[in-house]
């Protein structure tokens, strides 16, 4: 995957800084569970750079996809998908004969 187009060393080191904290979730009695970021590198500025780049943006109104909208169908009536049944099943409904003359011998 390439961000942007850089030597493979500043791909690196911003991957360093991306990954230089970790969250880890504790249950603190009477607080619940807490969030917190331990570090894991010194160097991190450039993920809080882009975080708040992120975060600044989103503010603003900035996407980066289009969120699909799906349009729900309308709702059939009863009277219309009972007449799709008969209209699948045409004039004899085969499934229910072989079941009566299976009954019937």
């Amino acid at each position: 995957m390439t961000l942007f187009q850089a030597p493979s060393h500043e791909h690196l080191s911003l991957a360093k800084h991306l990954t230089s904290e970790r969250k880890v979730e504790e249950f603190m009695p009477g607080r619940g569970v807490v969030t917190r970021w331990e570090r894991i590198r010194k160097n991190n500025h450039w993920f809080d750079a882009l975080y708040n780049a992120f975060a600044a943006g989103h503010a603003s109104g900035v996407r980066l996809l289009e969120e699909e909208r799906v349009k729900p169908e309308p709702r059939r009536k009863m009277s219309e998908m009972a007449e799709d049944k008969r209209r699948q099943r045409g004039l004899v409904d085969h499934e229910r004969w072989n079941e009566m003359r299976r009954r019937w011998g």
